[in-house]
This record gives C-alpha cells, structure tokens and sequence, in this order.
C-alpha cells in the first residue's frame, strides 16, 4: 500500500474537531459574521448553510464507510461540540433531554437539594442546600461534580444535569464528587421532595446575619422584613458564601433596598445593545452600610448584588476572590423541540466593573475557612 493510498485514522477528538469545525462553518454561513446585516442578507446566509449541511450529510451516507449515524444525532454532535468549544455556558438540548427538564416544572418529582454552577473552565460546581439531601450525604458548597449515576457531566447543559438527577423520593443517585485537591469520590445521595428556605437569619454577638443560599422571587419581601424588625443601629451582615447565585431579577430587586432611587445596579451588554437595570425603589436605604461576606463559591446573582452594594458605596464586601460568573444565559426552543441554551449577555458592575471570568475581589480579605469571630474581627465597630 503507497503513502496517498494508507487510510488517514480518526479517533473520536479528532471527529469531535471536525464536527465542530463543519458547525462553524455552518453558523459562520448562516450568520455571516456580522449583526448588522440586513434581513434578507442573513435569510441568504441561512439557505446557503442548509444547503451545505443538506450536501455534507448526503455525501456521508453515501461515501462514509462507517455507519452514519441519524442524520439528526450528527446535528446534535455538531451544536453541543461547538457550542461547547465557544462558550462553557452555551449548549444544546435533544428534543427528549429538554422534555425532561421541562417535565421538572410540571410534576411531582425527588430532589438532591442541590444547584449546579458551571465555571468559566468548564467545571461544573455544587451548591447543595442547608439541611438537604446533597449536604446531608456530605457534598460541600464549591466541590465539582464529575458524573451522575456514571454519566459524565462534561459538556452537558445545566438543565440536562438537573433532569439526570431527579428522580422519585425515595430513590437513589450516585454523583461522583471531586474535592478541591481533585480527590474524587462516590456519593449515593437519596432523593427527597425539597421545601429548602433560601434565607436564614441569625445573631452572632452584636452582628446581625442574613444567610442568603440563592436569590428567590420572594428574597426581597423576606429581607425586608428582618430589616423592618431588627435594631437599625446594629450592624447587617449578608453572609454570600457558598451562594451560587439563583434568580437575576431576584438579586437586582434586592439590591435596590440598599439603593437610591436611579442607582445603577447592573448593566447586561448582548447583541442586541446594553441594557442598564437601575434601583426603580422610592424609598430611603438604611443608615447603616451592610457587610457582605463572600468566597471563591459566591456567584452569579450573589456577585450581581454584591457589586451593586460596592459600587454605589453602599456595601463592604469582607473575605475571599468570588467566582467570576458574569454572564447570563437563556432557553430557544426549536422547531422540533429541541432547544439551545446560549449566552445572551455579559454583565458589567457599577463604574464598569466586568467580572467574568475574574471575580469580585474582597474590600477586606479573610483567609479561606475563617469562623466569625474572624469576620467580626475584619469589620470597624460594632458598638
């Protein structure tokens, strides 16, 4: 056999490269690299791609002398492999895995009491909540996860990842955990129906603390009222460690307690422009600045609501780098019921502060594991 005739070996990151390559070329076609064309010049872009993904799929089941696969399982590949490569948020859903994450919402299903954070490497990190089953069987707020139940959660969407790990009360799912050292380990956690608070609160001498585990549509009403009820004079300190985030609009909304009427909270820049979320509250903030304790677990909307404190001067944040998740995300469904998770926006703090990828850095820091007595220590008077 001479060298031109020798057959060329495809292992699967190869093929995984290919694929994503063909999907780029596909977008890059349907998309024409620019927002502002025109309508009809982007309807163009759009026919030619599928008309090239039409004749790349044809030659393959005519010409490949493996067994092609679906036709649909090859599009599938070609998303998620690209989507994967260009954004660690961004991702695909078949139309059975997005069935089941919108299955969630509709019945009655078992829960590990745990959120799921993916990090700007790709690293998918657990939030278990207080008192649940995930904590309960020893998962701590920052750990990665690996698997679910063998399956690995690489370049899975977050909502697939949800699906995978909800099941009947009662039942159980073995998640493989890595620690922060990378020491991996199996953890069998026993799913239960999950009625988790998402603030605490609690006194610890003369600091007065409210533990916020994710931002709810009710957080706001719900801080406001341990605020109405405690001595104003007394310091609050909101402890974000280990919040990975939760509802957006829930943070911004609870920001605007401590905030002027018009101070700029967050500013979420896409394709479609930038768009300022400011205070909309008429009413006046406490006296006294509240104390925001974060870790390098503290993310998402717990960083859009500390950066919003901080950069109004309303805010002093005490602890640890924080996560660095500045972007928001939303759901497209497609035609066939498959739907696309992609990044819409990025998001940029009081006086232009970007944070993804980077973190919120601490006003004052603590070192990792500090009690508090620490954080106490770390605060002016608290006479």
């Amino acid at each position: 056999m001479n060298r031109s005739s020798r057959p060329l070996r495809i292992t699967s990151t190869t093929a995984r490269r290919a694929l994503a390559a063909l999907a780029a070329a596909l977008l890059a076609c349907a998309c024409g690299q620019r927002a502002g064309d025109s309508g009809a010049r982007q309807a163009d872009h759009a026919a030619a791609a599928a008309r090239l993904l039409a004749d790349a799929l044809a030659v393959i089941a005519r010409k490949a002398a493996f067994a092609p696969a679906d036709s649909r399982q090859i599009v599938a590949r070609m998303l998620s492999d690209y989507l994967g490569a260009e954004d660690p948020y961004s991702g695909f859903m078949t139309r059975d895995e997005y069935a089941a994450y919108r299955a969630l919402a509709k019945g009655s299903y078992g829960g590990i009491a745990m959120d799921l954070e993916r990090r700007h490497s790709g690293e998918t990190i657990c939030y278990p909540y207080a008192h649940g089953p995930a904590e309960r069987a020893g998962i701590a707020a920052g750990e990665r996860l690996v698997s679910i139940d063998g399956t690995p959660v690489a370049g899975k969407p977050l909502p697939v990842l949800a699906a995978l790990a909800t099941g009947a009360a009662g039942t159980q799912v073995v998640l493989q955990i890595a620690d922060a050292k990378g020491a991996t380990r199996p953890v069998s956690v026993t799913r239960a129906h999950i009625d988790a608070p998402t603030l605490t609160r609690d006194t610890a001498g003369s600091l007065q603390v409210i533990r916020i585990a994710r931002f709810a549509p009710n957080t706001r009403s719900e801080v406001a009222a341990l605020l109405a009820g405690w001595d104003a004079r007394r310091p609050v300190v909101f402890d974000l460690r280990g919040c990975g985030g939760g509802d957006f609009y829930a943070a911004v909304d609870t920001a605007m307690l401590f905030l002027d009427k018009g101070a700029p909270i967050v500013t979420v820049t896409g394709r479609e422009g930038a768009r300022l979320y400011a205070s909309t509250l008429d009413r006046t903030p406490p006296a006294r600045t509240p104390y925001l304790w974060q870790d390098e677990a503290t993310a998402s909307a717990a960083e859009v609501f500390i950066a919003a404190l901080t950069g109004n001067g309303r805010g002093v944040s005490i602890g640890m780098p924080s996560a660095g998740k500045g972007s928001r995300q939303d759901i497209f469904e497609l035609a066939d019921g498959s739907a696309l998770i992609l990044t819409t926006g990025y998001l940029t703090a009081p006086r232009g502060l970007a944070f993804n990828g980077r973190g919120l850095t601490p006003m004052k820091a603590l070192a990792p594991g500090a009690g508090t007595a620490a954080f106490a220590n770390a605060t002016p008077s608290t006479e």
